[in-house]
């Protein structure tokens, strides 16, 4: 392998490179309450990660909640059982628990990828829902992040 083969290998990431090609595709014309694209969440809440499985869920995170994908799709694609299990932790079933309910599942599964993409959720949806004055959201959000906080005695440093 040459120089510039071995730095373009560096540079290449295609399990990011991927999350973003199916979040494009599984949310292109869906938005949310404030009329904004999802696609800008889901941007949002993979570049706050923090390492690539970071950003992969978190492009990916509202994917299989949202569309008709489903877990089985992310293995056939090669996606880590890593990434996979923090998926399944972050796709809330409303039929099966409450919204604090998946918020406490999520922090005493120990499962840290999980746990940091929703933290990272949490911070981009308490903005979003600020800025498109949506109080009920905002504290609902804000709420569940000091939640998070209080169980596991990190500070995420939540505004407000």
């Amino acid at each position: 392998m040459d120089m510039i083969d071995s730095g373009v290998k560096n540079v290449m990431r295609p399990g990011v490179d991927e999350a973003i090609e199916i979040a494009v595709q599984q949310l292109k014309g869906m938005r949310d309450l404030a009329g904004n694209p999802d696609l800008l969440h889901a941007m949002a809440v993979g570049l706050a990660g923090k390492t690539e499985d970071e950003q992969i869920v978190g492009f990916l995170h509202d994917v299989v909640e949202d569309t008709d994908w489903t877990f089985e799709m992310f293995e056939e694609r090669g996606f880590s059982q890593r990434v996979v299990d923090a998926l399944r932790l972050l796709t809330h079933d409303t039929a099966k628990m409450s919204y604090m309910q998946y918020i406490d599942a999520i922090c005493r599964s120990g499962n840290e990828l999980a746990i940091n993409v929703k933290v990272n959720d949490l911070k981009h949806n308490i903005w979003r829902a600020e800025q498109s004055g949506l109080n009920k959201y905002w504290v609902m959000h804000y709420d569940a992040l000091r939640y998070i906080e209080r169980t596991l005695g990190k500070d995420f440093h939540c505004a407000g």
